[in-house]
């Protein structure tokens, strides 16, 4: 019976452990088998839905965790974590006064977080054979308003224009408008050619990749930081 108790006791310390350190934790998940995929010709364009062969960049979770003043960003695929000049990961957390975020491309990359003046930034992203994550110091407030990221790969980098591929998780995140002669393609399947549109070749609709801008925001923020930690 003593010993009963005693690890009843026991047990209940260690979850009174684990939530003293663990503040705050949530999970996107994201199917499998739903890259969209960009080509574009001398005659339109057309968006094909629901990918099946590019595993790398296929998006299965992101998530955040915090534990005491610490956040950890992850995002993880179906394949694993490509050293690219092609490819580039996304996870964009913001809360109620603060921004956090993570991206890889090529080999490296960095984490942010900016509150008002208060910054933090680590360049140092782990890379576990499908997962990428980053650890931040907190900067300001973790209630959740928005959590998502993105995986693209591009035939030439940042030019959408070019063929290309991408996924979004979750879904909802894909902002593009694949065509007006379609029923919406959101299955991939729509037009005679399995892509959106009747004939596939749409000349309307939204050409820039939501969200690429930002890379060039994040090059920016991360420069800055840079400076002002060699200044100091």
């Amino acid at each position: 019976m003593k010993l009963r108790n005693s690890g009843i006791v026991l047990i209940s310390l260690l979850v009174l452990l684990g939530s003293c350190f663990t503040a705050a934790a949530t999970t996107v998940t994201d199917g499998t088998n739903d890259v969209w995929h960009w080509q574009q010709s001398a005659t339109g364009w057309s968006w094909q839905g629901n990918v099946a062969d590019k595993p790398n960049i296929d998006i299965t979770e992101i998530s955040y965790t915090v534990n005491e003043n610490k956040i950890t960003l992850s995002l993880k695929v179906n394949g694993v974590i490509q050293t690219s000049d092609k490819i580039i990961y996304w996870v964009y957390y913001n809360t109620t006064n603060t921004q956090y975020w993570i991206s890889y491309t090529n080999g490296s990359g960095g984490g942010y977080g900016l509150s008002g003046m208060n910054y933090t930034f680590n360049e140092s992203v782990t890379v576990a054979d499908d997962t990428i994550s980053v650890v931040l110091d907190l900067v300001g407030d973790t209630t959740t308003v928005d959590l998502w990221g993105y995986a693209v790969e591009y035939t030439t980098i940042g030019d959408t224009t070019a063929e290309w591929w991408g996924d979004w998780a979750p879904n909802d995140k894909f902002t593009y408008d694949t065509g007006s002669d379609g029923t919406d393609g959101t299955d991939g399947t729509d037009g005679t050619d399995g892509t959106d549109g009747t004939d596939g070749t749409d000349t309307n609709g939204n050409t820039s990749t939501p969200g690429f801008e930002l890379i060039f925001v994040v090059a920016a923020v991360a420069v800055a930081l840079l400076l002002l930690r060699k200044r100091r």
